[in-house]
């Protein structure tokens, strides 16, 4: 009997970070008939749970608060023949390496990187491609990927009782977690505005509870239903997968989106870090907008002062995603 591989991929960063390495975990277990596991923060583990194509989690927040040592030991114990750190840190790497585990694959640039055993040299914050093109490179497969309609198969919803399915269902989401420069609230009510107007378009607007306020705002004098506090992560995927469109700043839940086949128009600054090249949504069924205004090597403290993001045209927006319906529905 041929023994699998056993293999763990490592990413302890954000909601958007996890779904863009989960492809990952696809090809391993397509392509190889790996034994694939997945280590991240607790409150992501919805997302990995609900792939098929992972077999198991390890919680990173747990093995934070305990000594390299027990976390390493206890690493030792799924006798893995792999790891990919996806998201390197000199602690998950000296973790690794003191676990035993014989190949170890992680970027070569930085100073822990003697730590690996395979190292890749890819700059990432070049920008010179997409976030989940650079996590497959380090399992080497290139090419264009698509997501499987069966992506996040482990989450299931009731039908959402306020949703009306001869509409366009719409998901606005006006934060972004700060993770970059985002649309200012008065755009976003535009906009949220124009499509209640419409009448084609059933709008919902989402975000943490700590963004209830933003929401609110956003809503103004529209009829647009306001979701925001009231769904946690596994909800909120479940009624992205109902939407058709999703708009938004760059933001996990626009990848969510984004993987669940949902129409995107999104929101980027002109930052290389944050560009849409390395952070826009992976689907051709979108609209992506920057700033209108003339600028080079910005950095999100100069978007912020020059308020760059309220230079894209909220009209236009509007006007493009109106020309688009047949697209969208």
């Amino acid at each position: 009997m041929t023994v699998k591989d056993k293999i763990l991929i490592i990413r302890t960063d954000r909601i958007g970070d996890v779904v863009l390495t989960l492809p990952v975990a696809e090809v391993l277990k397509k392509e190889r008939g790996a034994e694939v596991w997945f280590m991240g923060r607790d409150y992501t583990q919805v997302l990995v749970d609900a792939s098929p194509f992972v077999d198991g989690f390890l919680s990173w927040d747990d093995c934070k608060n305990k000594g390299i040592i027990q976390c390493a030991e206890e690493l030792r114990k799924h006798s893995f023949s792999e790891v990919y750190v996806i998201s390197p840190n000199f602690r998950v790497s000296l973790i690794c390496f003191l676990s035993g585990i014989k190949k170890r694959i992680g970027t070569g640039y930085r100073w822990y990187s003697f730590l690996f055993s395979q190292k890749i040299f890819e700059h990432r914050k070049t920008a010179e491609k997409h976030e989940l093109e650079y996590n497959l490179s380090m399992i080497g497969w290139q090419g264009r990927y698509s997501f499987p309609a069966d992506f996040f198969a482990g989450i299931k919803g009731n039908k959402n009782s306020r949703t009306d399915n001869s509409k366009i269902i719409t998901i606005i989401h006006p934060g972004s977690g700060g993770s970059a420069a985002d649309l200012p609230e008065s755009h976003f009510q535009y906009i949220t505005e124009k499509l209640c107007e419409d009448g084609r378009f059933q709008v919902f607007l989402t975000g943490s509870k700590d963004e209830i306020e933003k929401c609110m705002k956003v809503k103004g004098e529209s009829d647009a239903t306001l979701l925001a506090g009231e769904l946690s992560l596994s909800e909120l995927t479940a009624f992205i997968k109902e939407g058709d469109l999703f708009i938004s700043n760059s933001t996990g839940p626009l990848h969510i989106a984004a993987a669940s086949g949902c129409f995107i128009v999104g929101f980027y600054p002109k930052v290389i870090q944050c560009s849409a090249k390395r952070w826009g949504p992976y689907t051709d069924r979108k609209l992506i907008y920057e700033p209108e205004m003339g600028c080079s090597g910005c950095d999100l403290k100069q978007c912020a002062r020059l308020e760059c993001m309220k230079s894209i045209n909220s009209e236009k927006i509007t006007a493009d995603i109106m020309n688009n319906i047949q697209e969208i529905k």
